[in-house]
């Protein structure tokens, strides 16, 4: 293709006005040259000359679809000259290729592995308590004597029976027989040996809440039981896994006063299509 500069007027107007007609010419080889004339972007008159060849190609098609090209239109494409579909008129669909083969469950298995392998490399690592199923350490659960967790600083009975005696320096030292002192009195000649108090927390103000619909999470408990008092802490045990509520909460009041009057106005009513269950964390002393 060639292109040629021409002077033209000053007005691109009188210019288009002025472009002569393309020209078509048949050439003994088989092609064409087509020869046109523009205004290019100085404002130029261009003569463009092309060389044409038109290639056949063959395709390879089903009986039936050659077949479904030949009918007849009708409507607004009635007249319309194209054969078959036209792409201005008709929306052609994404081509699928199908590929058949007897190995589809093994690559399917294959396929549900990667996804598994994926997510569990995506998977973030979070600490979650095995009692209540929080964002916190086991040990500091503030739920694990209501749950029943077990203490991990009590040894088992079999610890205990395996366990040596030691026998105290003391006795060791004096002229009687050697005899198994306890652990809590061999330092007795230092002073007493101070006493190891467990501080238990304090659940009297606490609430255990069942038939919990699913759907409900903290915030939503909060608002219903924050209008009884001043709430220090509303949690919603989950599943480590799915993550899904179990049904069961705990509401920790400031007061017994106020915890009691949520219990007697919550325990029996309908929340979420369920009726709630109130009742408290540990059982009362009377």
């Amino acid at each position: 293709m060639s292109q040629a500069a021409i002077e033209t007027p000053s007005s691109w107007a009188d210019a288009e006005n002025d472009l002569p007609a393309t020209q078509v010419i048949e050439n003994n080889d088989g092609t064409k040259t087509i020869i046109s004339y523009k205004i290019n972007d100085q404002g130029k008159k261009v003569k463009v000359t092309q060389k044409v060849k038109l290639v056949t190609v063959k395709e390879t098609v089903d009986p039936a679809i050659a077949a479904r090209r030949k009918w007849a239109k009708y409507g607004d494409e009635k007249d319309n000259p194209t054969v078959g579909p036209d792409d201005k008129t008709t929306q052609f669909g994404e081509e699928v290729q199908l590929i058949l083969g007897t190995s589809w469950k093994e690559d399917a298995q294959k396929e549900a592995e990667n996804r598994k392998k994926e997510m569990a490399k995506s998977k973030p690592q979070t600490i979650t308590c095995r009692t209540c199923q929080g964002d916190h350490f086991t040990s500091k659960c503030p739920y694990k004597d209501t749950l029943g967790a077990a203490d991990a600083t009590t040894s088992t009975p079999q610890a205990s029976a395996t366990a040596t005696p030691e026998p105290s320096m003391a006795a060791v030292a004096g002229s009687g027989p050697v005899r198994y002192v306890p652990p809590h009195l061999r330092k007795r000649a230092g002073g007493a040996a101070p006493e190891i108090e467990r501080k238990e927390r304090d659940d009297s103000t606490t609430l255990r809440v069942t038939s919990l619909n699913e759907q409900v999470d903290e915030m939503m408990l909060r608002e219903v039981f924050e209008r009884y008092g001043i709430i220090k802490r509303a949690t919603v045990l989950r599943d480590r896994e799915t993550r899904r509520s179990k049904g069961i909460a705990f509401v920790e009041f400031e007061n017994v006063n106020d915890a009691q009057r949520a219990l007697e106005g919550l325990n029996g009513r309908g929340f979420m299509n369920l009726i709630m269950k109130v009742d408290w964390s540990k059982p009362r002393k009377n």
